[in-house]
């Protein structure tokens, strides 16, 4: 009687299947897939499919050095199955030899041009190398296939802003992913940061609901409070920049920002404050220099002044604002 040979892609979802019940902890169940699939390694130590998905798994927890070893044996074995070749360029992606996951993708999308996880891997690399030209030839054949690919219409608008500086083209494909994936936060956050640039303060809204995805990020709290900031919403602002600086102390550009809409509000002293916590954040801010002169200069006191201007030109001599202020006060 003829032995049945098992499918070896059905036992390997079986594995992984198997090993990801909804009551079990991530780290336990990532320690059996692992163990299952070495299991089927050592029954069959030449399956590539069974190397590669361990690579993965690898490549998941950190374990870089194993990933990479796995995957290389897999490559010998069947570099043309598009399951290895992906696997191959995350684990050389990861390990910053773009050149040989661009390969490895690029052997995919030769052998399955439809394959629209290789494109998108592809796209990123692009655009993480700036060939924005490459990303968006990528992107483009992904989006004539599939219009609800929210991941490559947030892209496309990353590329058109930076090839083309059309913010407004940028904003719509940003958008379109956003209606695709409401709580996409990527898109969320860029929304924000475009919009404060343009000066439309619909940008708050999206960077609160970015917030309340992520309530204790602190770069979001800190561009929610510089659209507040910009809008003129100055109680609403401080109380991000203060939530900002509690998660990151040394939050420079924070403790600068509640000094300006204190020099705003013609509180000087309180904003002297936040200019010297600015500096002793960041001792290299010629900028916050600069709003501790500025302020000292308001408050009366000259000398003060004069030495935060002078410290401001050391640290940056092409800084025109503090030579100026310097000229008026005679000392320059």
């Amino acid at each position: 009687m003829r032995s049945i040979r098992a499918n070896p892609i059905l036992l390997l979802m079986f594995v992984l299947w198997s090993c990801s019940g909804p009551g079990s902890e991530n780290t336990n169940r990532e320690v059996e897939q692992t163990d299952s699939l070495t299991a089927l390694i050592e029954s069959e130590p030449n399956n590539a499919i069974y190397l590669a998905e361990r690579a993965s798994l690898y490549l998941d927890n950190r374990n870089y050095k194993e990933a990479l070893e796995d995957i290389d044996k897999a490559w010998l074995l069947d570099s043309n199955h598009i399951r290895v070749q992906l696997i191959r360029g995350d684990v050389y992606y990861v390990l910053n030899r773009t050149r040989a996951s661009r390969d490895s993708w690029q052997r995919c999308v030769e052998q399955d041009p439809d394959n629209e996880t290789c494109r998108m891997r592809l796209a990123e690399l692009y655009l993480a190398v700036k060939d924005l030209e490459a990303a968006l030839e990528h992107l483009k054949v992904i989006l004539e296939k599939n219009k609800t690919n929210a991941n490559a219409h947030f892209m496309m608008g990353v590329v058109i802003r930076d090839l083309y500086g059309d913010t407004d083209r940028a904003l719509l494909s940003i958008q379109r992913a956003l209606e695709i994936r409401e709580d996409y936060l990527d898109a969320l956050d860029m929304m924000g940061v475009l919009l404060t640039a343009k000066g439309d303060p619909l940008a708050i809204k999206y960077l609160q609901n970015a917030l309340s995805i992520v309530p204790d990020r602190h770069d979001i709290l800190y561009k929610l409070g510089y659209a507040y900031m910009r809008f003129g919403k100055f109680n609403d602002a401080m109380e991000m920049f203060t939530k900002a600086t509690i998660i990151n102390p040394n939050d420079e550009q924070s403790y600068f920002n509640m000094g300006y809409i204190h020099v705003e509000t013609k509180n000087y002293q309180i904003a002297r404050d936040y200019f010297d916590k600015a500096i002793k954040a960041n001792p290299s801010s010629f900028k916050a220099y600069y709003g501790r002169g500025y302020t000292n200069e308001l408050l009366g006191n000259v000398k003060g002044a004069i030495e935060d201007y002078t410290h401001a030109l050391t640290l940056n001599p092409d800084y025109e604002p503090a030579s100026e202020s310097l000229k008026r006060l005679g000392r320059y």
